[in-house]
C-alpha cells in the first residue's frame, strides 16, 4: 500500500466504453471533494474489446490496466486488489447501475462512524434502499441473499451487491478463488474467516439499471456457479466449525 493514497476506486470493466463516457465525468466530479489522496483503477479485459483505454486517457487520475491471467470477473476483481494502493478500497460497477455521488456516503460511514465498519456495502434490501430490477431478478436476489447469509452466518442482507468500501489490509489479506460474480460473496466470507468479529455496516442504496449494453450475466451459469460456490463455502464453514 501506499501510504499516500487514502481510497482506491476499483471499476472491473468489459466492454463498458459507453458507460464510462457517462460513468468517469460524474466520478471526477464527484472526486472534486475528496480531501485525501485517491486513485481510480479501470480494470478492463486481458485484450481489449472496445475503446475503453481511449476514454480513460482522458483523465489522468485514470489508471488503465488489464485483469490477469483471465477475462472473468473474479480476475478483475483480484487484478484491482491486487493493484490498490489505498488505505481503503471501494468497489464499484462499470455499467451506470452505482452512482458515483454514493461514494461520498460508503467513505464517511466507514471513516466517521461510532462502531469503526470492516465493511460498508450499499445494500439494496435493508429499509431505504431499493432496486430498478424487475420483479423476478429482485426476488431471485432476495432469495439467493437469504440462503448465503443463512447457512454461511453472514449478518447482511444484500451480500450480493458488488458497491462496498473495505479495509485494504483486510482485502489483501484474503485468497479468493472464485471466477465469476459469486466471487462477491466470497470476498465477506473469507474476511469473515479471518476475523470473527467482522463489522459488517449495510446503508440504504437505489440500485439502478444499466445505462448501455447487455448484461454480461448469463442466468443459468450465474444460478449454476452461486449454487456451486454456496456448496463449497458451506463445506469450508461445517469444517472450521468442526475444528472448534
Amino acid at each position: 500500500m501506499n501510504n499516500l493514497i487514502k481510497y482506491s476506486i476499483v471499476l472491473p470493466c468489459y466492454q463498458e466504453a459507453e458507460n464510462l463516457k457517462v460513468l468517469l465525468p460524474e466520478l471526477q466530479e464527484t472526486l472534486k471533494q475528496f480531501r485525501q489522496a485517491y486513485e481510480v483503477i479501470i480494470v478492463d479485459t486481458k485484450e481489449p474489446f472496445d475503446d475503453t483505454q481511449q476514454i480513460c486517457e482522458h483523465y489522468p487520475q485514470v489508471n488503465y490496466i488489464h485483469r490477469s491471467p483471465g477475462d472473468c470477473y473474479g480476475d478483475a476483481v483480484r487484478t484491482g486488489i491486487q493493484a490498490a494502493q489505498g488505505q481503503w478500497v471501494i468497489f464499484m460497477d462499470a455499467d451506470g447501475s452505482h452512482t458515483p455521488a454514493f461514494i461520498l456516503r460508503l467513505i464517511e460511514k466507514a471513516t466517521t462512524s461510532d462502531n469503526v465498519p470492516d465493511v460498508v456495502i450499499a445494500s439494496r434490501y435493508i429499509s431505504g434502499g431499493s432496486t430498478d430490477n424487475n420483479f423476478l431478478l429482485v426476488s431471485m436476489s432476495k432469495l439467493l441473499n437469504l440462503i448465503y447469509t443463512k447457512i454461511l452466518g453472514i449478518k447482511c442482507l444484500d451480500i450480493s451487491n458488488s458497491f462496498r468500501i473495505y479495509r485494504a489490509e483486510q482485502l489483501k489479506n484474503i485468497s479468493l478463488t472464485c471466477q465469476h460474480f459469486d466471487v462477491v460473496e466470497e470476498i465477506i466470507y473469507q474476511l469473515m474467516l479471518k476475523d470473527k468479529n467482522l463489522n459488517i455496516v449495510e446503508i440504504p442504496f437505489s440500485f439502478k439499471k444499466r445505462l448501455h449494453g447487455e448484461s454480461k450475466r448469463s442466468f443459468f451459469i450465474f444460478l449454476y456457479n452461486y449454487l456451486v460456490t454456496l456448496t463449497t463455502l458451506a463445506a469450508r464453514r461445517f469444517l472450521s466449525l468442526m475444528k472448534k
